[in-house]
């Protein structure tokens, strides 16, 4: 024999009295009266009396239970219903918490964009102030040009330089010697 829990012993006493308590009078009525009319010889008027009471009673007993039944499907129903309303909100709650993870991501992605726009429009505004690449290797090859034509310029003063520097020397030698000569003939004198 399995044991039988408060709860269930509360349930059925629920559904056969319902929230009144006054099914269970009924039905202890019900039973004394039935007792009554058994234990009564009484075949006449009164025991059929008697017997429509019972009767009676029996459907006031039966209506009790079905409101009780139909009670208890409606709260099995809407029990049913919140439950479906609490599955709906529980996942419209994830899809809430995807979308905000989605936005999230959607906003660093966006932030990385402006951040390498902003970057390319600093770079095409140095950009736009230099010259284009042409006009820099024409201006590059004319003065590399230049240079060149400086360099050996350069190199041909240098040239004269160091020929005028040995010109020079000669002529100092030259003059030092004429010197002595024209001191060595004065000395003389």
């Amino acid at each position: 024999m399995s044991t039988v829990t408060d709860d269930e012993i509360i349930k059925r006493r629920l559904l056969i009295e319902g929230e009144s308590g006054n099914d269970d009078r009924r039905i202890t009525l019900l039973l004394k009266n039935y007792l009554r009319w058994v234990a009564s010889d009484d075949i006449g008027e009164d025991g059929y009396e008697a017997y429509q009471a019972l009767i009676a009673s029996v459907y006031q007993c039966e209506n009790a239970m079905e409101q009780s039944s139909l009670v208890i499907a409606m709260n099995y129903e809407q029990q049913k219903q919140y439950e479906d309303l609490y599955k709906e909100i529980e996942t419209s709650i994830e899809r809430a918490k995807n979308r905000i993870q989605q936005c999230k991501e959607d906003l660093r992605s966006a932030k990385t964009v402006r951040k390498n726009r902003r970057e390319y429009d600093s770079l095409a505004k140095v950009l736009c102030d230099h010259p284009e690449r042409d006009e820099t290797l024409e201006k590059y090859t004319k003065l590399k040009a230049t240079l060149e034509r400086l360099e050996n310029l350069n190199e041909e003063y240098d040239r004269k330089i160091q020929l005028r520097k040995t010109q020079f020397h000669l002529f100092l030698v030259a003059l030092k010697g004429l010197q002595k000569i024209v001191e060595g003939k004065f000395s003389l004198k």
